[in-house]
This record gives C-alpha cells, sequence and structure tokens, in this order.
C-alpha cells in the first residue's frame, strides 16, 4: 500500500498570462450555494499564490485556482508540468515554498490528518505491501480509517465485481497487472466514501472497457456529490466528463474555469487545440 493512501480574460501569448474563467454554469453556481454563510466552503479546494522549489529548481511557479464542491476537474499539462507535485501538496506529503492549499478550509499540510480523512488518492502507480491479498489490503485500509471492516466489505462487493476483479481479488496483489492494481488503488481511494477523489492519471495501463468503467464509476460518484479532481493526457475524456479544467506549463498556470468557458474564450476550439497552443514549445534545433 502505498503512503498516498494512509487518501475572463483571454491569453496573452507574450506575457504568458492565465485564462482564469470563473463559474457561470448552473451545477457549478449550485454547488457554491451550498455554504454560502461561509466563504471558506464555496469552493471545497482553494489553491492560493502556491510555488514549490526544490533547491533551484521551481517546480509550481504561484499557482492559484478553486475547485468548485460537487464537480469533477481535469489538471491538464505535458509531462514535469507540475501536476504530481501539486498532487503531493494536496495529500500533505510535501509543505508549499509559498502559499496556501485549503481542503474544506483545512490546511493540506498543517492539517494533513484531518484533510487525508476528507481525499481518497490514487497515485500513478500504486504500490502495495508484498504478500497481501487485494482483500486483505482492502480489509487493512478499512481498519486503518476506522471503518466495520466486513460492512466495508459488503458495500464494495458490487463494484469490486463490476472493475472484474473478483476473481483475483483474493491473489496477491504484488503480481497484479498493472491495470488490476490502478482498479484496487480506485478501491482504496473510495473505500471511506471521502468528499474529494485525487486522481493521478487514473487510466493509465487500463484497457478500453477499463477505462470506461473506471470513468463511469468517477461520474456516479460526482453525481452523489463527491468533488473529483484527476490529472489525464486523454482530452475527449476531459470534454466529457469535467466541469472544469485547469491547465499548466512549465510549473505555471497557464489556464483555468469551465469547459464552456474556456471554447468560447478561444473561439469554440476543441479543448485539445486549447490545450496545444497554450503549452507549444519551440522547435529544437
Amino acid at each position: 500500500m502505498s503512503n498516498g493512501y494512509l487518501s475572463n480574460g483571454y491569453l496573452n501569448t507574450e506575457e504568458k498570462a492565465p485564462v482564469s474563467l470563473h463559474h457561470a454554469d448552473p451545477q457549478a453556481a449550485h454547488s457554491q450555494d451550498l455554504h454560502s454563510d461561509d466563504p471558506r466552503y464555496q469552493d471545497l479546494v482553494q489553491i492560493e499564490q502556491v510555488t514549490k522549489s526544490f533547491g533551484d529548481k521551481t517546480a509550481l511557479d504561484n499557482i492559484s485556482f478553486s475547485v468548485p464542491s460537487g464537480q469533477i476537474c481535469g489538471l491538464l499539462g505535458p509531462n514535469g508540468a507540475g501536476k504530481t507535485t501539486l498532487f503531493r501538496l494536496l495529500m500533505g506529503i510535501l509543505k508549499a515554498t509559498r502559499g496556501t492549499i485549503l481542503v474544506e478550509g483545512r490546511d493540506a499540510f498543517e492539517e494533513r490528518v484531518e484533510v487525508k480523512r476528507l481525499i481518497g488518492f490514487l497515485p500513478d502507480e500504486p504500490v502495495f505491501y508484498s504478500y497481501l491479498s487485494g482483500r486483505e489490503i482492502l480489509q487493512l485500509s478499512a481498519a486503518m480509517h476506522g471503518l466495520q471492516v466486513g460492512e466495508t466489505l459488503d458495500r464494495i462487493a458490487p463494484t469490486i465485481a463490476r472493475l472484474r476483479l473478483a476473481d483475483d481479488i483474493d491473489h496477491y496483489a504484488e503480481d497484479y497487472s498493472r491495470g488490476m492494481k490502478k482498479k484496487l488503488g480506485l478501491l482504496l481511494a473510495m473505500l471511506h466514501q471521502p468528499k474529494l477523489l485525487v486522481l493521478d492519471e487514473p487510466t493509465n495501463g487500463l484497457d478500453v472497457e477499463s477505462t470506461r468503467l473506471f470513468y463511469d464509476l468517477i461520474f456516479e460518484t460526482a453525481a452523489q456529490g463527491t468533488t473529483v479532481l484527476f490529472s489525464t493526457h486523454l482530452m475527449d475524456h476531459v470534454t466529457r466528463l469535467c466541469s472544469h479544467a485547469v491547465i499548466m506549463n512549465e510549473g505555471k498556470l497557464v489556464a483555468k474555469g469551465s469547459i464552456d468557458e474556456l471554447r468560447a474564450a478561444f473561439g469554440q476550439e476543441s479543448l485539445e487545440d486549447i490545450f496545444l497552443r497554450l503549452t507549444a514549445r519551440p522547435p529544437q534545433r
């Protein structure tokens, strides 16, 4: 088990100023009204002027965006954009050099124990204890979350079968294929019914059928009120699933807002075209 489980403007291409588009769709507006008496809770996740440096290298440079409660938000960026670093900050694994990250009003690092109770985290490469079966890992995780183990396993049994893991759940997880490990990782992330799902490249290693199952589950979970933030390189999935998107490039935020607002700002271009425009790199010589 990995340590992650224990949870309007238009772009100025010269200045690299981010497109900042705010909630115009009714679903987002409704989610903002859920805690209208407390502005901290209008967005479940608030990332404010976050910078993270490793020595002389700046991995994140003054990042600010929020994720509306109950929405699915896609975090997009080429390799090396800083997405995984941002997730590690959100999980309290790393501390920001500057800025704040709040989850339901709690500081992601200073109150990381409480924050991890709110988050289900699926890393890009799930790693599990050796010589434990999938079932034993689920039982252990349920116990560590303070859940009733038998009731929890009964509750998720239909999802285990739906993900086609029922025949392998009593085999050593160490021997699972990459796709099977991703499925087990998703079960672990959803086990304690978190308010926020954070998914790092969730469909890497999955076949077409499993990818569809994954995203069906994510969409259904969000429809029940869970907020979802996930990174992916699959633009069509973001267009189909997400209400909002955040685009990063070289550690900087280059665009944020609802999918419809982003497309309107760029003349109804596809999300893929917008992404390629914002993250274009000069040719090598």
